[in-house]
């Protein structure tokens, strides 16, 4: 039997099991979680999966460990590469192109918007962001994106995000197609306590599996809205010595996602 995954590799191996054959995903700079996601698919059931760095326009760089997605070492092994400038105006022009974006954010609420920029008044915050970068045109424009978080209680899952950089499912129900955003918004939010998707028709955060060990009550507690639970939400599946053993001898050889988050 394997050692017991950490939560970084937990989320990872949940992400990589949701992403299919073929599809093409763009990842940002402080991305281990997501690199690994990726990078284990193409291991187990998405081979041909096509993914770019945001910052460093590099497309598949194959390594057998985590590397910042901006690192110029992996320009020697990716399949093509792309100059920062070609590469923001692909991001500009482009987003419909991506399948996907995978992101993490300061504050995500109850329709699946998120916050990269400031927590608290925007003239004097509490916590500063890395910003936008192409996250508004990601959310807006991509066919789906995923949240991850690696902690989760009411300074993270909130009402409504205090600055709106990713639009989600706006306020709900058919508003984000009204306010003209293409249909898509965020998929799936992972966290320490659960996964959660999102109710069909309201598109409020719904509970989809609760992580071993973590009550309903805990995952209430810990949010400060309203979540949907419908029915008795499954315990979430965990990783299993197969995909464990891939992301460990191929993908994370190092025990970045161990080491990072525990």
């Amino acid at each position: 039997m394997a050692a017991n995954p950490s939560l970084g590799e937990t989320l990872a191996v949940l992400l990589a099991r949701d992403i299919a054959d073929g599809e093409k995903v763009i990842i940002g700079t402080n991305s281990d979680i997501q690199l690994a996601a990726c990078n284990l698919a193409r291991r187990l059931q998405a081979p041909r999966l096509w993914w770019i760095s945001g910052p460093g326009g590099m497309v598949n760089p194959t390594r057998d460990h985590l590397l910042s997605t901006a690192d110029y070492e992996n320009v020697e092994s990716a399949e093509s590469w792309m100059d920062l400038p070609v590469m923001i105006d692909f991001i500009d022009w482009k987003v419909h192109f991506f399948d996907f974006a995978i992101l993490s954010a300061l504050q995500v609420d109850r329709f699946g918007n998120i916050n990269t920029v400031v927590v608290g008044d925007q003239r004097k915050p509490r916590v500063r962001g890395p910003g936008t970068v192409g996250i508004s045109a990601l959310c807006g424009l991509a066919k789906r994106f995923y949240v991850c978080l690696t902690r989760h209680d009411r300074s993270a899952f909130v009402p409504r995000v205090d600055f709106l950089c990713g639009p989600g499912h706006m306020e709900g129900g058919d508003s984000r197609e009204r306010m003209g955003l293409p249909p898509g918004g965020p998929r799936l939010v992972l966290s320490p306590l659960g996964v959660f998707d999102f109710a069909p028709d309201s598109k409020a955060m719904r509970v989809k599996s609760i992580s071993p060990g973590v009550s309903l009550e805990q995952i209430r507690d810990s949010t400060a809205f309203d979540i949907v639970v419908k029915g008795t939400p499954p315990v979430t599946t965990m990783p299993t010595d197969h995909e464990l053993e891939l992301l460990r001898k191929h993908v994370d050889r190092r025990g970045d996602l161990r080491r990072k988050f525990p």
